[in-house]
């Protein structure tokens, strides 16, 4: 039967050829009906259709069959990164500040709509009690460096419109205008010792490698007699964010390749929202899985669940702290029913008039100075104690009931014993230590 068809088949295309008027060509086939993207996508039938349809062309191959690249649109910038502002000279408020947050956005527009500016002219308008004036572009893709050719006529627009005294606006920036870059193991022989000197030395290095001009230049081990000791060291460089794309996540500086990565800080008070530990930032974790803020379990915060079926709050449903009886709060740092976000967990480290929260000095970086110290950490003996006392067991009424005990989590009488002042000390000295 094949053959037979085969030379039917032949027997007609010949015909065709023959019953042809010379110089025409035979008309060719009819094309295969391309299915439409409905009928690509719809689920296929039952019984022998359903097998038909299941070998009909994939939804894809439809899309790009009729022209349609469907691509997936890249992810909005944060408010950060769409955000520039003007400070005034001195920090002081404006008296009209609610006016130029109603006004200056249509202002701004008309600026830059006369200078023929292609990017969107919608922003909103806030402003501070200092008197800073901020900017934030409503598109989710463009940054607020793309407006940077405009940032003097804006200005002049902003001081010329709205009454400035002795204490003008000055330019406009980028609310994130710096990011720091690490760049590791840079050979201290072809370095200056003079930590002054360092930012000449890398700025000519960086901009001749990538044509990148650095703002500023430091050693991350800021001790020079470690530092001295090893053959390389590893420099922090702080750029514009615009230009640090053009230098990770290498670079060659002195003939050779430097790895190059993004600089995170932290201190002893920064408080890690994956594992909720303190020193280090989510960046820099050690935890290769999360932890739940409510209950210190190994899942995220969205996932948590009340065991109980009916809980009263709703907590089988979505995620609620200390919903009921069944899934009360439990902090993994200092072992206690309450999560370990609040401020008033006994593990958070405490803050003093001589070592402040937010003091920018003695900020510890998150990198790993392991190369860049000489030998081992040095640990500081501890103070003589007294030889630790056996508590008796406490004395409680003859109708009281006994104490609650938690399933799989015992806390000692000795682990809520109050520290002495001396030790207290010894710990402070020890983590500012560790801190440089």
């Amino acid at each position: 039967m094949k053959s037979l068809y085969k030379e039917e088949t032949r027997s007609h295309q010949l015909a065709l050829v023959i019953l042809t008027p010379p110089g025409v060509l035979p008309p060719p086939f009819p094309p295969k009906a391309t299915p439409t993207y409905a009928q690509a996508v719809a689920p296929p039938a039952k019984g022998k259709k359903g097998r038909q349809a299941k070998a009909s062309a994939s939804a894809s191959s439809v899309a790009v069959a009729s022209g349609q690249v469907f691509t997936k649109s890249p992810p909005p910038l944060p408010q950060a990164v769409r955000r520039f502002f003007a400070s005034r000279t001195t920090f002081e408020p404006h008296p009209e500040a609610p006016k130029i947050a109603a006004h200056f956005p249509d202002i701004a527009a008309s600026v830059l709509r006369e200078a023929n500016c292609s990017l969107p002219l919608f922003f909103t308008c806030t402003v501070n009690d200092k008197g800073s004036v901020s900017l934030l572009g409503t598109d989710l893709h463009t940054p607020a460096f793309a407006y940077t050719p405009y940032f003097a006529p804006l200005t002049s627009s902003l001081n010329k419109a709205f009454p400035v005294g002795n204490s003008p606006w000055d330019l406009f920036k980028p609310a994130l205008n710096e990011t720091q870059l690490l760049i590791h193991s840079v050979p201290l022989a072809f370095l200056p010792s003079d930590d002054a000197q360092l930012f000449p030395s890398l700025h000519e290095s960086i901009r001749d490698a990538r044509g990148v001009s650095i703002l500023s230049a430091r050693y991350l081990n800021p001790d020079p007699e470690s530092r001295n000791q090893k053959s390389a060291s590893s420099v922090v460089v702080t750029v514009a964010p615009p230009d640090a794309f053009a230098i990770l996540p290498s670079i060659n500086l002195f003939s050779r390749k430097r790895r190059v990565e993004q600089m995170f800080s932290s201190s002893k008070n920064s408080q890690c929202k994956k594992c909720w530990k303190f020193g280090h930032i989510p960046t820099r974790c050690p935890s290769t899985l999360p932890i739940c803020p409510f209950c210190s379990l190994s899942h995220t915060k969205a996932e948590h669940r009340c065991p109980n079926p009916s809980c009263p709050k709703g907590g089988n449903l979505r995620p609620v702290l200390a919903c009921c009886p069944s899934s009360v709060g439990w902090c993994a740092n200092c072992q206690e029913e309450h999560s370990p976000r609040i401020r008033d967990c006994p593990s958070r480290p405490k803050t003093t008039p001589e070592t402040p929260e937010l003091r920018s000095r003695q900020t510890q970086d998150s990198m790993d100075l392991a190369e860049d110290q000489a030998g081992p950490s040095t640990i500081l003996p501890s103070a003589p104690s007294a030889a630790p006392r056996t508590p008796s067991a406490p004395v409680l009424p003859r109708d009281a009931p006994p104490p609650r005990q938690r399933a799989q989590r015992t806390i000692t009488i000795t682990d809520l014993a109050p520290r002495e002042s001396g030790d207290e000390s010894l710990d402070s000295d020890s983590s500012e230590g560790s801190a440089h």
